[in-house]
């Protein structure tokens, strides 16, 4: 006698349709009607019988039923013990994120949730704004970090993490380092380190230049933000980059930075995205409120 057996017995008290009992457990009819037989073979009685196109207990299926319940419920218990242990022993946190906050604002939030939760296990995968909203609506992730302009998308949860400020970088021997009344003209002469097509940062330095009129002096396009920072470091270029990933170089001197002058596009920012009805699991949601101490 098996618990697949017992829960026959229950379901077909419950529901009268051999039809509807192997649709709850996902088996096809037949094999159902097998069991049935099977387990009436092994207890040496009939348990089930028809009448008006329905399936009932006989009187020893009902004296069956109440035991065939309790070890039923019984199993399910002991299941779910087994996995809140398996839970509590190995806790998995999936997370995508665009490469700047990947690199620069999740570090510290997840090094503060390992020590909160020495059992986790976290994974976290780079992608643009575009593939991770893919992924997300798809199912393949659960959380995904996005750095961008916010815009609504009927089928994902935003909430804003922080605010994104994006300024000029060049190299600390630059002559832009003494000056505080830059001109966008003056900039937009300069050779620019560019981000990949497709990021946010890229798509900031793109619509500043068309909103005053400006054509950039495109030198070098790097799909790393990192490449690109270490790229305006090396070299008499400038770049846009988030003020969040520049401050162990604004501390050594090998970079400094000022506000883009002219008309700036709509401010950005950092997003936290799931997919509307996905409910937060119990890390995903502790991961959430451990964000909040960043805005």
């Amino acid at each position: 006698m098996n618990i697949l057996k017992l829960q026959i017995v229950v379901l077909i008290e419950k529901h009268k349709k051999v039809t509807d009992v192997a649709a709850e457990l996902g088996l096809k009819q037949p094999t159902v009607s097998f069991h049935m037989k099977s387990l009436e073979s092994e207890l040496g009685t009939p348990l089930f019988q028809s009448r008006s196109g329905r399936v009932l207990l006989t009187e020893a299926g009902l004296a069956l039923h109440p035991y065939a319940v309790r070890i039923v419920a019984l199993a399910s218990e002991a299941e779910r013990s087994v996995k809140q242990t398996v839970s509590r022993s190995k806790v998995k946190l999936d997370i995508g994120a665009s490469q700047v906050p990947a690199a620069y604002l999740l570090p510290a939030v997840l090094a503060g949730l390992v020590r909160h939760y020495p059992e986790i296990e976290i994974s976290v995968s780079e992608a643009g704004e575009s593939g991770l909203r893919e992924r997300l609506r798809s199912r393949e992730l659960g959380l995904g970090v996005l750095h961008s302009s916010g815009q609504a998308d009927e089928s994902l949860h935003l909430k804003k993490i922080a605010d994104d400020e994006a300024v000029l970088i060049f190299p600390s021997g630059h002559p832009f380092i003494y000056k505080d009344d830059l001109a966008p003209d003056e900039i937009a002469r300069e050779p620019w380190i560019q981000h990949a097509q497709g990021s946010r940062l890229r798509e900031f330095a793109d619509s500043w230049a068309e909103l005053n009129g400006l054509h950039l002096w495109n030198k070098m396009e790097l799909q790393s933000s990192e490449a690109v920072k270490r790229s305006v470091v090396q070299g008499h270029a400038v770049a846009v980059f988030s003020k969040i990933g520049i401050a162990a170089e604004l501390e050594s001197g090998s970079l400094g930075y000022r506000q883009l002058p002219g008309i700036m596009p709509e401010r950005g920012g950092f997003y936290l995205a799931w997919r509307k009805g996905h409910a937060l699991t119990e890390i995903q949601q502790a991961f959430a409120d451990s964000l909040e101490s960043i805005s």
